[in-house]
């Protein structure tokens, strides 16, 4: 059996089923800005998984943006469905707004452990992947 892949898109992506068909055993990790509606997938996902959190990177200044960051709690959650699709061998879509640095971790460290890689452009957001790193004991 071949192992799952992992897939970074935008958003637009996955309202329009512009990736790589999940089939029915498929897990979607959907990551919006706070207030911002999850989009409706075109197509139909076993498992979703929804998270509110912007773009921030570890190195911007200190202010209001860091109260919408990623918390510990996202990334624990985020952790933990990367666990359950591998132990289920569920193909993962995982769409942020550009599909390039919130999402892009996702799929960097899911590729870290062990998925297959999809090749998708990415730019990963480094809060979002060391804090995934340290949940998934990848560090």
């Amino acid at each position: 059996m071949m192992k799952p892949w992992i897939e970074n898109i935008s958003l637009d992506d996955v309202r329009k089923g512009y990736h790589y068909d999940p089939g029915f055993n498929s897990m979607l990790i959907q990551i919006v800005d706070p207030g911002v509606e999850f989009p409706t997938p075109k197509y139909a996902f076993r498992t979703v998984r929804q998270f509110y959190f912007l773009d921030v990177e570890d190195n911007e200044p200190d202010g209001c943006l860091y109260d919408a960051a990623i918390t510990n709690a996202d990334a624990k959650g985020i952790a933990a469905a990367l666990k359950e699709a591998w132990n289920e061998s569920m193909n993962v879509v995982v769409h942020c707004h550009m599909g390039v640095a919130r999402s892009g971790a996702v799929a960097e460290v899911g590729v870290m452990m062990g998925f297959r890689d999809t090749e998708k452009f990415r730019i990963p957001n480094l809060m979002v992947k060391h804090k995934l790193m340290y949940y998934l004991d990848l560090v």
